[in-house]
Order: C-alpha cells, then structure tokens, then sequence
C-alpha cells in the first residue's frame, strides 16, 4: 500500500470513527434525555431512603442508649435514696444529684433527668437550665410528666414519648423521654425520666443536600409529627394532607411518589414504620430535581454537533501527518494489553473492596461475572465465611517499615490466601489501616463448619505470619453465610466483633458469633466496687485502686463493646472527681490527661493500653498523698487519735476538750486534721464510739442503755437514732443478727 493509499484509508478510518462516536452520543444522549426524568427521579428516591433508613438506625441506637442509662440510673445506689427514701437527708440528696448530674453530662444530647419519688411527691432534676434541684409535684412546671407518671402503666418502659411542655418563663421545649419503672408493682411508686433534647434528634432528621430545598420529618403511623417540620412543632397533627394520607395508606413498605406538597409538585419518599412505629418522610421539589434537565437537553446537542464539525476538520488535517503502518497500532494495543494484565489485581483489590464495604452492589449473577472476569476461584452460589485479620501493634508497624507497610499487608494476604486455598475456594483482599479480609468459600458447608479444623487452619495461618514476616496478627471468624454475596453483609458485624481483641489479647482468634451473642446480656454498673475505688484514691492505696479498677473494666468484657466503652467514660469522671476534691480540699494537684484517653478509646488494641494511663495516675496520686502525710505533723494527729481511744467514754469528749489538753486552737486542729487525714474530727470520734459500741453489743451482755453510756453517748435514744443512720438496723436488730464470740 502506497502512501497515498495509507493516507486515504487513514483519513477513512478517522472520519467514520469520528461519524460513529457523534452518532452514538446523540443516539444515547436521546435516549437518556427520553428517560432522564425517571432516571433521576429513582435516583434521588433511593438516595432519600437510604438517608431515612440510617436516621431510623441512629435513633434506634439512641433508644438503646437512653434504655441503657435509665436502667443504670435505676440501679444507681446512690440515686436509689431519691427514688425509694421518703425523706432523704441533705448529704444523700447532694451526692445523689451530683451523681445525676453526671449521668447527664456524660451525653450531650440528654435535656434533663427526672427522678420521681411517690411515696414523698418529689421530683429531682438535672437539667442545662435552671431547673436543677428538687421539686413538689405542685411546683413542677413540667405538667405533662405528672400526668404521665400518674397514669404510668399507660405507657411502656424505654420507649420514646415526643413530648413538648412549657418550663420556666414561658420556653417551649421539645423532647423524646423514656421511662424507667418497675413493673412489677400495682402502683409504681417511683421512676427515672430520661429526656432527649428533639433539637438534637432534629440536627439529623433534618439534613438534606445543600440547595435541594428537601424538607424532613418523623410522624407516626396517624400521621402526627415526632419531629419538627419547617415551621410547625413537634405533635402537630398532618394526617389531613392528601400525601399523608397516601403514606397512611401504603406504609407496609418503604417507597416513593410524585404528589402535590403544600402546592407544590414534590418527590415524596418514606419508610416502613420502624419498631418504634416511626416513619421517616422526606419531600423534594419537583422543580429541583428536573431543573437542569431542559438545558442538558440543549447543551447535547450543541456538544454533538460542535464534535462531529471539529473532528471532521481534525480528521481531515490530521491525514496529512497522521499515517503510518497498521502494525504499529497493533504493537501499541498490545503494550497496553500488556500493562492491563499488570494493573489486574488492583483493579481486582479496589472491586472486592469496594464490595466488601458496601461501596457497589451487585445481583448474584452481576457479581459471578465480574469475579470470573477477575479470574478469581468464588462461586457466588456456595456456602462462605469471611475471615478479618487485624495487623497487631499497627502503629509500631508503620513507624517500622513506613512505606513498605502495604507490601507487609500484601504479603499477610498472600500467605494467609495460599493456606486456606488447600481446603477452600480463598480470596483476600486489603481494607485500608490495620485490616485485611479472607473469604473462604466451600461447595460443601460440612467443611466450613467443622469448627476445629477451621480453628488449627486460622492458627496456622498466624503461626505462619510470625514466622516469615516477625508480626502477629489478630483473627476474628463471621459465621456461614448461604452465598459469597449474602456472607460479605456480616463484615460489620465480624468488624465490631474484632473490637473484643481489647481484652483477648494480640494474636487471638474470636468467632464473631460467640461474640455477638453478649449483646443479649444486660449490664449493670459495679456502684459499690466504685465506691471502693474512691475510698482506696482518696486514702492513697494504689495497689488496690488498681485491682478494682482492673476488675471492674475486665468484667465488662462479656458485654457489648459499647458498655466497655461507657464503663471506662464512667471511671474517668469518677477519678477527674476524686482528684478535684482532693486538689479542693488538701491542695495537692495530679496532672491527668484524660482527653488522650478517651480520644484513643477507639484506637487502642489491647486493655493494658488503657489500664497503664490509669495506673500512672494512680501511682502520682498515691506518692503525692505519702508525702503529704509524711510531714511533721503525723506525730500530731497520733497524739489527737490517741486522745479519741484514751477518752471515747466520755460524753464531754469533743474538738474542744482535746485543743484543752494539747493548749491549741480548736479551729487549728479541726482544719490541720482534716488536711491529713481527709476526715472530720467529729466524724471520727463517733466513728470509734460507734465501732465500740459494735464491739460491745458481740461480745457483751450489756443493755443498750448501758452500752450507750459506756461509748459516751449522752443518752440512748440518740445512741439509737446514731446506730440506725450508720449502720441501716437498730442496736437490738444487729446483736441478733450477728454472732457472738465471748462474754464479758
């Protein structure tokens, strides 16, 4: 073929490509512009219920919260005296609220706590505002809750009640509030009323794509609003609008239609009612969905024809350089043929990611395609499990091999990938961070679900990681799914599983199923260890300090991830608390960086992670506490208890009577004292009296009158009333209940 000839079929070939991709364009341009409007309808139908579905998920983890705190504030201790005290004294009152006022603190999007008691007609609040304190049912201005409390066993325990009352001057507030009672009794007698602020609910319920004029509301299935909408309230009743009323009509399943809003021609999407029997309602403007749609249509054509002239013209002048053998084209199509072949696993890598993390969704028959044209061995159809492998001591990993931290990871895989393939169909891929994933996949589910061979290939696995590449990985294991594609849905829970490694250790091996199955225990917050634990801080005993809090976090360890998470926040007010009274009371100032602490809650692998932040704090605590009482004046305070043991019998025995024998101030030694030992000294004179008396009432046969007298109690109906409040029984009732050793 001549140049001439080469330069015609070239010009050939450019002008009928050039004709061919216009002609296709405006033909697929008409056909999209034909449909578009359903297209982007369905689009942004799916796009909205995909939000919906997830407000519905965040508020039913917000009611799995809410259940959660009120249940705790339920069991309480120290706030049991508000609920079940009829007159509680002003010490259990202060503890109590500060105690409440925690709980609330502890989430920022709690309004306020109710702590109803009926037997005394009090409420105790904590609120944000001004309402903190204690209340008579006549003073509360919070009208609705009376009501409710009073008709208690009209509503359920831990279900949202939206709600909008009046407080104070004349303020609307909006709230969901949950109950907590016992329903066990014919007439409750008391209560805990959590209430969620509905403007923090509403930051949620209420996004929508910037500039789409969308509006979002909650009701339920009469139609009335558990949310705000626009400018109308919470409650404000919508089952008169026509396109309420189609929801109302047709909310067994989620979906969508066209229909006219307000006067306005409006995408209406919604979902199922949830199980708190809340439908999610979204409406979008017509107009706004179709704005652009007319000017695409005209822009099209314009590009259409703008690159059929401008590709003609190209067409024409590029022949007169543009030419060479056809061999060259072919050698170049096989150069990238080439380079195809080795970018094929990340574009596999980057495909089963994106499947994994739910990024694209395919039908089984999409899917099996895709992985046969990735040469990869699944069958969509057989039975699967998915394999987590978390890389330990991660961040050691990256300051180590930095850059090469993805050809570590790469070679886990491959490793991990080339054992399971001896038994099962295997294929792994990288998740980004610490995490990596195997699917195993298996014609014959016998196989996967032999737990034990299961277990030695999953150690083997790890065994081999150590060996060759001196790292250690973590294995969490999902249950049997029935397909490939079915089995990739577990991975959040296989994710949230792999958590537990907190407290099994690096190296381990969790089944997420076992796992899983903590989620059916209830938990109930350790309050008397607790108080140990700030017994133990205040009076400097770091060792046990360390033991308690150990336990404590270690047992949540058969619980869900999220109560360890609340119990380790729980413990870091407690100790912030401890350490501010003894910074308030004894000058002595600890440094804490607790917010490092509970940024890194998420991040840390193991509990000793966590525990050794603790135990520095402890051990500060402790040698700062020593060397306070350590000072010249312990000599003083043996000489003061002394004095106490010497002379408790007597009635006359006080602060004043000791500053008399010592020839010192009395407000000296009451503030001096305090400072060492953290104790008042009043409180410890009648804390030995009242160990004496104990002492007496086991090993004697005195009368309590005499008893009274001989532990310097000037009469015994005050001995009496002094015994009840420090030890929860009469004199009489703990001689008979405890044992006696000898006779005096």
């Amino acid at each position: 073929m001549n140049p001439r000839e080469n330069r015609n079929l070239y010009k050939h070939i450019l002008i009928s490509l050039v004709v061919s991709i216009v002609l296709t364009l405006l033909i697929t341009s008409a056909l999209l512009i034909m449909n578009f409007e359903s297209i982007a309808i369905r689009q942004v139908s799916r796009s909205d219920l995909n939000s919906l579905k997830q407000a519905s998920r965040e508020a039913a983890k917000m009611t799995d919260t809410a259940k959660t705190l009120s249940f705790q504030i339920y069991g309480d201790l120290t706030i049991s005296k508000l609920i079940f005290f009829p007159k509680p004294d002003i010490y259990d009152v202060t503890l109590a609220m500060q105690q409440l006022n925690n709980y609330r603190l502890s989430m920022p999007f709690i309004e306020s706590i109710y702590v109803y008691n009926a037997s005394s007609g009090m409420y105790y609040i904590s609120s944000n505002t001004f309402r903190n304190g204690s209340q008579t049912e006549q003073e509360l201005d919070d009208r609705g809750i009376v009501d409710i409390l009073h008709n208690l066993k009209e509503y359920r325990p831990y279900v949202p009640i939206p709600r909008t009352y009046t407080i104070g001057d004349g303020k609307q507030v909006s709230s969901y509030s949950y109950l907590s009672y016992d329903m066990l009794e014919k007439n409750a007698s008391a209560a805990v009323v959590v209430n969620i602020a509905e403007s923090w609910v509403n930051q949620d319920f209420g996004k929508a794509p910037a500039g789409s004029g969308a509006n979002t509301f909650v009701m339920n299935e009469r139609g009335v609003l558990h949310s705000r909408s626009g400018g109308d309230p919470m409650l404000t009743d919508y089952s008169g609008k026509g396109y309420i009323r189609k929801i109302l009509d047709n909310r067994a399943a989620s979906d969508y239609f066209v229909d006219t809003v307000d006067g306005v021609k409006s995408l209406v999407s919604y979902t199922a009612p949830d199980s708190l029997g809340w439908m999610y309602v979204r409406t979008t403007p017509y107009t706004e969905i179709t704005r652009e749609i007319a000017g695409m249509r005209t822009k099209t054509v314009y590009v259409s024809l703008s690159v059929l002239l401008l590709g003609l013209l190209l067409s024409v002048a590029a022949t007169r350089k543009l030419y060479g053998p056809i061999d060259k084209v072919l050698m170049r199509l096989k150069t990238l043929e080439a380079e195809r072949r080795n970018n094929r696993y990340i574009v596999k890598q980057h495909f089963l990611r994106d499947i994994v993390l739910r990024r694209e969704t395919y039908g089984p028959e999409a899917l099996q395609r895709k992985l046969t044209e990735f040469g990869s061995p699944l069958r969509v159809d057989h039975h699967a499990r998915i394999v987590l492998l978390r890389l330990d001591r991660f961040a050691e990993c990256v300051d180590r091999y930095r850059d090469d931290i993805k050809l570590i990871k790469y070679a886990i895989t491959n490793i991990c990938e080339e054992i399971g393939s001896a038994s099962f169909h295997a294929e792994g891929v990288d998740l980004g961070d610490d995490r990596m994933l195997l699917l195993l996949a298996s014609g014959d589910a016998r196989r996967l679900s032999d737990r034990a061979a299961l277990t030695g290939m999953l150690r083997s696995m790890q065994e081999a990681v150590r060996h060759h590449l001196k790292v250690s990985v973590s294995v969490t294991a999902s249950p049997i799914g029935p397909s490939v594609d079915q089995c990739v849905l577990l991975y959040n829970e296989v994710k949230e599983a792999s958590l537990h490694r907190l407290f099994y250790g690096h190296g381990c091996l969790l089944w997420s199923e076992d796992v899983m199955s903590l989620k059916q225990k209830d938990y109930a917050f350790p309050v008397q260890r607790e108080r140990q634990l700030v017994d133990c801080l205040m009076t400097g005993k770091s060792d046990e300090a360390k033991t308690i809090y150990e336990e404590m976090v270690r047992a949540t360890a058969e619980y869900p991830y999220n109560v360890v998470q609340l119990t380790i926040s729980h413990l870091t007010f407690t100790v912030i608390n401890v350490l501010n009274t003894i910074r308030k009371n004894n000058g002595i100032v600890v440094e804490a960086d607790f917010d490092a602490a509970l940024a890194s809650l998420n991040q840390v692998e193991v509990i000793e992670e966590i525990t050794s932040q603790f135990f520095g704090i402890f051990d500060r605590l402790s040698k700062r506490l020593e060397e306070k009482r350590s000072s010249k004046q312990d000599d003083l305070v043996k000489r003061i208890n002394e004095i106490i043991e010497r002379d408790y019998a007597n009635p006359n025995l006080c602060l004043n009577s000791i500053a008399d024998e010592l020839d010192m101030s009395p407000i000296y030694i009451s503030r001096l004292y305090k400072q060492l030992t953290f104790f008042a000294l009043s409180d410890v004179i009648q804390e030995v009296r009242m160990a004496k008396s104990k002492q007496l009432l086991l090993e004697s046969d005195y009368s309590v009158a005499d008893i009274a007298k001989r532990t310097g109690f000037t009469n015994s109906s005050y001995f009496y009333r002094m015994f009840k409040k420090s030890n929860g029984v009469t004199p009489s009732d703990f001689r008979k209940r405890a044992p006696r050793t000898e006779t005096i």
